[in-house]
């Protein structure tokens, strides 16, 4: 994060609000270019553990090379693969609860298996932050399916 770590936050920090728009289309039973809100909510979230899974991946390829590191990277893609098939079932609401624990289990895996340095300790600070946030948007487009 060195230099960039303000662009970093920003950019986190912003990629809140799609988020925020699908939960609000989702409680409100709105629909936008025809989409309901937790259609939207599935699919954004699917780019963003995508993007996280990638995250994952270029920490993992920064260390050392171990067998800790082949384990990280296979399970990074199955979590990726079980949301991105869940999406091709056509029932959102399967997608977000296979969502939820794949952000649940991507940030677990992050914060339990890669060592946290001084430049990667503030990273696992707002991811923790942005994931808490990003799981109980989760719960609220889940409640009213439920």
């Amino acid at each position: 994060m060195r230099s960039y770590k303000p662009v970093v936050i920003t950019l986190a920090t912003l990629s809140i609000l799609p988020f925020l728009l699908a939960t609000y289309l989702n409680l409100a039973n709105d629909t936008l270019f025809g989409k309901t809100g937790v259609t939207f909510f599935a699919t954004y979230g699917a780019i963003i553990l995508s993007f996280i899974s990638g995250v994952l991946w270029g920490r993992v390829i920064e260390q050392p090379e171990n067998n800790t590191g082949k384990t990280l990277l296979i399970s990074s893609n199955i979590i990726l693969l079980s949301a991105w098939c869940s999406l091709l079932m056509n029932t959102p609401e399967l997608s977000v609860v296979l969502l939820l624990l794949g952000f649940i289990s991507l940030y677990w895996i992050e914060a339990r298996w890669l060592k946290p340095t001084k430049t990667i300790k503030p990273y696992l600070s707002m991811n923790f932050g942005l994931t808490s946030i990003v799981c109980v948007m989760h719960l609220l487009v889940l409640y009213p399916h439920y």
